[in-house]
C-alpha cells in the first residue's frame, strides 16, 4: 500500500484536472500517470477490485488515438459510484470517507466536462 502522502497528492492532482473553462486540461500522459498512481494505491485491496478494473479500462481507453468520449464518461461515472460506495462502507475511516466522497464528486464533474486533447 502506498504512503499517505502519495494518496493525498493523488487526491489533489485528481481534483485539479479541470480548468476554468470546465475542460480537462491535463495531457494524456499525465492522465495515464495519475491512473497508474491510483492503481498503485489500491493494489491488493479486495474492496477496490471493481475500481481497479474500471481504472484499467479507462487507462486503455485514454491510450487510444481517439478515445470514445461516451465510454470515458461512462467509466468516470462508474468509478464515481463505486468510490462513493466504498466511502459509505462501515470500515472506512471518517476522514478518508470524506476524501473519497470528494473524489467521487470530482469524477462526476469530470464526466460532464469536455476533454481537451493534449497528447
Amino acid at each position: 500500500m502506498a504512503s499517505h502522502a502519495l494518496d493525498q497528492r493523488l487526491f489533489e492532482k485528481t481534483a485539479s484536472l479541470s480548468d476554468s473553462t470546465n475542460s480537462i486540461s491535463a495531457s494524456t500522459p499525465a492522465r495515464i500517470e495519475l491512473i497508474d498512481g491510483w492503481l498503485k494505491v489500491i493494489e491488493g485491496n479486495a474492496s477496490a477490485e471493481i475500481i481497479e478494473g474500471k481504472l484499467k479500462e479507462l487507462r486503455d481507453e485514454l491510450k487510444l488515438n481517439q478515445p470514445d468520449p461516451d465510454r470515458v464518461r461512462e467509466l468516470l461515472f462508474s468509478l464515481a459510484d463505486h468510490t462513493s460506495q466504498i466511502a459509505q462502507g462501515s470500515n472506512t475511516h471518517e476522514q478518508l470517507a470524506g476524501e473519497l466522497e470528494n473524489l467521487a464528486t470530482t469524477l462526476r464533474g469530470l464526466a460532464g466536462m469536455q476533454i481537451v486533447e493534449n497528447r
